[in-house]
């Protein structure tokens, strides 16, 4: 039997795609702030930034990996 048979197998990486336009880096970072925590308040998943693609000047594609938050009980 191999070892990999015997492992758990990991869950697929669900991620999300959203484009922005800023004129600041500062701008920016306020921009991906607000979308996190507006997608956490209505969806209850956790957003973590994966990947930053530049579409050109003052313009991003930001991929984020989406995390579902633990439920309480």
């Amino acid at each position: 039997m191999p070892a990999a048979a015997a492992m758990p197998k990991k869950p697929e990486k669900v991620t999300l795609n959203h484009d922005f336009a800023f004129s600041s880096d500062a701008e920016l970072n306020e921009q991906i702030a607000t979308f996190r925590a507006a997608h956490e308040a209505e969806h209850q998943q956790i957003l973590a930034m994966d990947a930053r693609r530049s579409l050109g000047p003052g313009k991003v594609r930001v991929t984020f990996r989406v995390i579902e938050k633990k439920s309480r009980r």
